[in-house]
């Protein structure tokens, strides 16, 4: 598997991890910040790399703009995901806070 820092502003990879053989991607609550995800890599398997989604006016994006609508913000998440997905993966998993 390849594990590096993305220069995609979506995404911080917390704690690149080369011998993960799954992705966890995280997603704050409402109001939150990749941030909140900071500590996970640290209790969880070293199996398991942790790459928290990070939202426009949140964190490091504060000052870009917001969406106003969900479909535009589900559409970008979605494009901003697909280059960070890895075939050689076993698994990829989401995670929510709704």
């Amino acid at each position: 598997m390849t594990s590096r820092p993305s220069k995609n502003p979506w995404i911080k990879y917390l704690k690149p991890n080369p011998k993960a053989q799954l992705r966890l991607f995280c997603f704050p609550y409402a109001g939150g910040s990749a941030g909140v995800f900071r500590s996970w890599p640290d209790s969880l398997p070293p199996t398991v790399e942790v790459c928290a989604v990070e939202l426009p006016r949140r964190g490091t994006r504060i000052k870009d703009a917001p969406f106003t609508r969900m479909e535009p913000l589900v559409e970008a998440i979605a494009l901003a995901l697909l280059p960070e997905l890895d075939p050689l993966l076993s698994s990829v998993i989401a995670w929510a806070h709704w």
